[in-house]
């Protein structure tokens, strides 16, 4: 087995440390505030106010203040994890474009999902809640095996979601970004003064590319988190 620290690990390292930080700063700066808080703060608190009531409490309702802290951190965590491949440094990239990061968000979010499930109803009441359909018993028992397939599509979902659109939203933003900026610099050679003065748009549509990356970074951390706490929500009902 290779246990070796890898570019990966590294990231992850990085994207927690960077999300601990932003937030205890935020924290900070929020509890010693007397009248306003400053922009960073405002911030920081606009966000985690953010994943409480679209989140949170959207999705857990009574529940949502015992799972506030776990939702927020996982939030948070993908969303720095997203962002940190934007950083134009070389070496630097998303981790959550490695499948075996999203695979192991998703398992986490599963196993949690299910022992919460079968802590909640029981081994009977976790069992007929998530296997057997609310039909007759010629239905009930050929529909196991297909609810068994439905369950494993929910963090095989998670991993390939987040995977797949942070990968292909590199790719896109590398392919789209590159080719504009060397548009502009080939309008920059040129003689003719509208040519240099052309090299704007190019580089501009570059600006925009990037932009729309990190709203993308953001969307997919806040899809993550929301399906993470949807799961979670099936497991805590008492009835199917």
């Amino acid at each position: 087995m290779n246990l070796a620290i890898s570019g990966d690990v590294i990231m992850l390292w990085l994207a927690a440390g960077a999300a601990f930080l932003v937030l205890f700063l935020g924290a900070r700066a929020i509890a010693a505030a007397v009248v306003s808080t400053g922009r960073f703060a405002n911030l920081v608190e606009a966000m985690v106010s953010f994943v409480d009531e679209n989140i949170v409490r959207e999705f857990l309702g009574e529940h949502g203040r015992k799972w506030f802290g776990f939702f927020a951190s996982l939030f948070f965590f993908i969303l720095f994890a997203n962002l940190i491949g934007k950083i134009p440094i070389p070496g630097f990239h998303s981790p959550t474009g490695a499948i075996e990061v999203t695979a192991t968000l998703a398992v986490m979010v599963f196993v949690i999902a299910q022992v919460v499930g079968l802590v909640k109803l029981g081994p009977v009441g976790y069992f007929k809640r998530k296997f057997l359909l609310p039909a007759p018993l010629w239905v009930k028992l050929p529909g196991i095996p297909i609810m068994f397939l439905v369950l494993l599509a929910e963090p095989f979902s998670l991993c390939v979601r987040l995977f797949a659109n942070m990968t292909a939203g590199h790719m896109v933003l590398l392919t789209f970004a590159t080719a504009p900026m060397v548009g502009g610099v080939w309008l920059l050679n040129q003689p003719h003064v509208l040519a240099k003065a052309a090299a704007v748009l190019p580089f501009g549509l570059s600006v925009i590319l990037v932009a729309f990356e990190l709203f993308v970074a953001f969307i997919q951390a806040f899809i993550f988190t929301l399906l993470s706490a949807l799961y979670l929500s099936e497991s805590l009902e008492e009835h199917h």
